[in-house]
């Protein structure tokens, strides 16, 4: 068995998935980092959006564990 990475283009992306896909599927696994790719632009889209708010959450807290055992009584 042997193992091959491509990095391909926005544009030829789905001509090479439709070109594996096609393959016996006994004779190939296809991996792909889609979801990786996704989650990095989603964590870059977040970051993007909060990059320029100042939240100061738990400031006015001022016994933390007290604070998180109400927080549990009230459930």
């Amino acid at each position: 068995m042997h193992t091959i990475k491509l990095e391909v283009q926005d544009s030829i992306y789905e001509h090479i998935m439709f070109l594996l896909k096609n393959i016996n599927k006994r004779e190939i696994e296809i991996i792909s980092d889609d979801e990786f790719k996704k989650t990095v632009n989603i964590k870059m889209k977040m970051e993007e959006l909060f990059k320029h708010k100042n939240v100061n959450l738990f400031e006015s807290i001022e016994d933390p564990v007290s604070w998180q055992k109400n927080q549990r009584d009230e459930w």
